[in-house]
């Protein structure tokens, strides 16, 4: 059976093997089950892929909004996520950074199974003492499936910007990317990847 969410089955072989010899009929039926149940352990399909994980309901920021900025008390980013909706082991969150609200080149920030953002340090400047604004989505994924659709703070097209309190002055350096997404930082939303391998970059093509 192939698709989403599927799982081995013997089809109708497993009934023929039992008929003409029902140990190795049963034997296999719990190999079958055994395959199945490890996958779902280790939230992949048996065959196929997994059904992305429901979107994030919310991001939870510490700080102060005004109007379309919200402003944090330090350089310390803290953030949580609301995520009630049902869900099975082995999920993985992910939240993205970027000065653009259209997330063209986001840093990729991977919690783990938790729910609670890591504290990081976000400068307030950049490297010329202009003032950063920095936006922030977040999403979940299995390790069969894609990821889901990220959920952004503000909404997708009213993007809430966060601005921290300090002096440090950094740009960012451009991003790299996340799993099998592409090295240049421009697939954005993918956590773990969107394919199961990326090959690596041929050598360029002579045009003299």
């Amino acid at each position: 059976m192939q698709g989403q969410n599927a799982q081995l089955e013997g089809g109708r072989e497993l009934p023929y093997l039992n008929q003409k010899d029902s140990y190795l009929g049963s034997i296999l039926q719990r190999i079958i089950a055994a395959v199945n149940q490890t996958a779902t352990n280790a939230a992949v399909s048996s065959v196929g892929e997994l059904t992305p994980p429901p979107p994030i309901e919310s991001i939870n920021l510490q700080g102060t909004q005004s109007g379309s900025t919200v402003t944090c008390p330090s350089e310390v980013l803290h953030w949580t996520l609301s995520h009630s909706q049902a869900i099975q082991k082995n999920i993985r969150y992910f939240t993205e950074i970027d000065t653009d609200p259209n997330f063209t080149n986001p840093h990729v920030i991977d919690h783990g199974t938790s729910r609670t953002g890591p504290f990081i340090s976000l400068p307030a400047l950049d490297n010329d003492g202009n003032k950063q604004t920095y936006h922030m989505r977040s999403y979940a994924q299995y390790t069969g499936s894609k990821p889901s659709t990220p959920t952004v703070l503000g909404g997708l097209t009213n993007a809430i910007g966060i601005q921290m309190t300090g002096t440090s002055k950094t740009s960012l350096l451009p991003s790299t990317g996340s799993g099998t997404a592409s090295p240049t930082g421009q697939q954005g939303g993918s956590g773990l990847g969107k394919v199961l391998d990326r090959p690596a970059p041929g050598p360029k093509r002579s045009v003299s």
